[in-house]
């Protein structure tokens, strides 16, 4: 799942780069704009963010202050993490069941622009905290228990630099 994951954000990630370069080509080139495709690079956008957090969160390569969390003993760590991912499920929970809700009352909106009803874009919302909460709990799983580590769908720097220096690309 995370590798698979990791190659719709790298797909969706393409498709916001062409798909930026070919509007703004078209809109200054040849002053042609498409009011729909904007409205689908910003869905795209929005689905590389929200996919990415989850997907930030399994590989544990999230945003967090290291120095006040180390600044403290390794019990105090454990619980704090514990907390932490606790608090990270409760929030996902909570915007999951209010998406569900969203997407209920107006899900059947058509976007002006497109014409796709916006249920399709606002699924976004309760696929990916869907899997901020289970990588969740994968991680407060592993606050007690070893577990494997993800499938990482790039290199880190160690890495890159590891393959450098056997000569690897």
């Amino acid at each position: 799942m995370d590798t698979a994951l990791s190659v719709f954000g790298k797909t969706l990630i393409g498709i916001l780069a062409v798909g930026v370069i070919v509007s703004v080509f078209l809109r200054y080139v040849f002053s042609i704009a498409f009011v729909w495709s904007e409205e689908l690079l910003i869905i795209v956008f929005v689905a590389t963010t929200f996919f990415g957090a989850a997907l930030g969160l399994r590989e544990d390569e999230h945003i967090n202050i290291c120095f006040f969390l180390e600044s403290f003993p390794d019990k105090i760590q454990k619980f704090l993490r514990v907390f932490i991912y606790l608090v990270i499920i409760c929030v996902s929970s909570f915007v999951f069941y209010y998406s569900i809700i969203l997407i209920q009352k107006t899900g059947s909106v058509p976007s002006p622009a497109s014409g796709i009803v916006r249920g399709v874009y606002y699924a976004i919302l309760p696929i990916s905290f869907a899997l901020t909460v289970v990588y969740s709990i994968f991680a407060l799983i592993g606050q007690f228990i070893p577990l494997a580590e993800p499938d990482k769908g790039y290199k880190d720097d160690e890495e890159l630099f590891e393959a450098q220096e056997n000569g690897e690309s």
